[in-house]
């Protein structure tokens, strides 16, 4: 029980040293292009994001399933000389994206190893979280029985802990080569994407967190043990 709790706290202090530095670690994919035909710009979406379809009173768009991915973009300047400015005299101001959502629509990448792997992922992900509230349910109807400092909450909540870190360590490596994999689907002038990895080290943080709790629970019940033997 103690060296579990050493070993868990010495993991947290580990993982926590490396979020306050993660910016030295953290993965990055160049997608540069100087093309200016591939330069970002303001225009309506292309036919295979959505289709218009005029209707009683005006124009109606019908949006297209597509592919999202959250990442990491160093975008200061669009392009060579231009900014994402808003010219309101004093008020003016210049917007620099740091994360942002690319989406592809899913007709484009549907059949491809791209289109299977984030799918197979995501339905794993499904079930992992599925277990998680199913053991966050026992935990919670536990705790209202008035069973906290017992063996079965103790192992319960040490679970979840491994499942929650399980779950991000699969949704980090799954979303890094998802980004490789989008990158060959996308040309985007002058932009460097990369993983967005910081979700990623708070909910490992969370599961080393549970896991700690788990066997502080052990400890109470320990403790209580020996005070009903005294008495």
């Amino acid at each position: 029980m103690k060296r579990k709790l050493k070993i868990y706290t010495a993991l947290l202090f580990i993982v926590l040293l490396i979020e306050v530095f993660g910016n030295t670690f953290s993965y990055k994919s160049s997608s540069w292009s100087t093309d200016p035909e591939n330069e970002l710009s303001i225009g309506p979406l292309p036919d295979d994001f959505a289709t218009t379809k005029e209707v009683k009173g005006g124009v109606a768009t019908y949006f297209k399933p597509t592919l999202s991915l959250d990442v990491k973009v160093n975008a200061c300047a669009i392009a060579p000389g231009k900014y994402l400015v808003c010219n309101a005299g004093e008020k003016s101001c210049r917007l620099d994206i740091h994360k942002a959502r690319v989406s592809i629509p899913v007709e484009r990448v549907k059949g491809t190893f791209l289109f299977y792997y984030v799918t197979a992922n995501g339905l794993l992900l499904i079930v992992l979280g599925i277990c998680l509230l199913v053991i966050a349910f026992k935990i919670t109807r536990s705790v209202y029985r008035g069973e906290v400092f017992v063996s079965k909450v103790s192992r319960q909540m040490e679970i979840a802990g491994i499942v929650t870190i399980i779950m991000q360590l699969i949704y980090g490596t799954a979303s890094y080569f998802a980004v490789q994999l989008l990158l060959k689907h996308l040309d985007i002038s002058y932009l460097n994407i990369s993983v967005d990895d910081n979700k990623i080290g708070y909910f490992i943080i969370l599961g080393l967190i549970l896991m700690i709790f788990s066997q502080i629970i052990l400890m109470g019940k320990d403790l209580k043990e020996e005070q009903e033997l005294t008495i």
